[in-house]
């Protein structure tokens, strides 16, 4: 005769046999407000499903979560080649955003190594295409275009949101190399503007010069002005044919 114990024993193997029987043909997914769930049957798409809890049964019924937000690629230390054959490492951004799962999966074996091989070929066409002064100094532009090259690709199922260059690296034979000509500018851009104040102050002495001489007058004026101006100090001036000493005693 079974003992109570061995009943318990029989009803706990029983109860765990019709759970994983149960688990078999029956199971559930939730999904959250931003996602959304692609439901197939025997292999079939049937629907995009909305939050919820789903009930479905694993046997014949698949249903695939897909996060609607907007996710972030990295793409970091891409060794590229400007147009000028210099070697930069550039670290890219790249946002993009689920627009369609069914289509996703319908396209595409593996969407997010697809879209991370189209931007990084993408970013090489464009670095490809500029000098590195361009590249260094025009950033906004860059980002732009590759953007521009990344939308006009037509992701199925997908949009590219933002694209955003981090960081632009340089070896260290380049970047003094880089940083020697950038000196080198300033201190010829300093020279110039140096040699056209030099120009300017001698064209104001010129034109001064050549007023004195055509208005004599004005030179006595301006002599007399000087030493009016002046405290302590002895003029001889040659006025008229005739020499005049005048001395102006300081307050002091």
């Amino acid at each position: 005769m079974i003992s109570f114990l061995e009943s318990l024993v029989v009803m706990g193997f029983v109860f765990i046999a019709v759970l994983a029987v149960g688990k078999k043909f029956f199971a559930s997914v939730t999904v959250y407000e931003y996602e959304r769930g692609v439901k197939f049957k025997h292999g079939v798409f049937q629907e995009i499903v909305g939050s919820g809890k789903h009930k479905y049964s694993p046997a014949s019924t698949e249903i695939m979560v897909f996060d609607m937000r907007p996710t972030i690629l990295q793409l970091n230390g891409q060794e590229l080649l400007t147009a000028d054959q210099l070697s930069v490492k550039i670290s890219v951004a790249v946002k993009y955003q689920i627009t369609d799962p069914q289509i996703l999966i319908s396209e595409y074996e593996d969407y997010e190594e697809h879209v991370y091989m189209n931007v990084q070929l993408k970013l090489r066409d464009v670095v490809s295409s500029l000098q590195l002064d361009d590249l260094l100094g025009k950033r906004n532009e860059v980002n732009d275009s590759l953007q521009q090259l990344l939308v006009e690709n037509t992701f199925a199922g997908l949009s590219i949101v933002s694209v955003d260059i981090k960081d632009i690296m340089l070896s260290a034979e380049l970047k003094k190399a880089f940083l020697e000509v950038i000196k080198a500018k300033k201190e010829a851009q300093s020279s110039l503007e140096r040699a056209r104040g030099e120009a300017a102050t001698l064209r104001s002495l010129a034109n001064t010069a050549k007023m004195l001489e055509n208005n004599p007058e004005l030179a006595k004026l301006r002599l007399l002005n000087t030493i009016e101006n002046s405290k302590g100090n002895t003029f001889v001036v040659d006025m008229a044919n005739s020499t005049h000493s005048i001395k102006e005693q300081s307050n002091a």
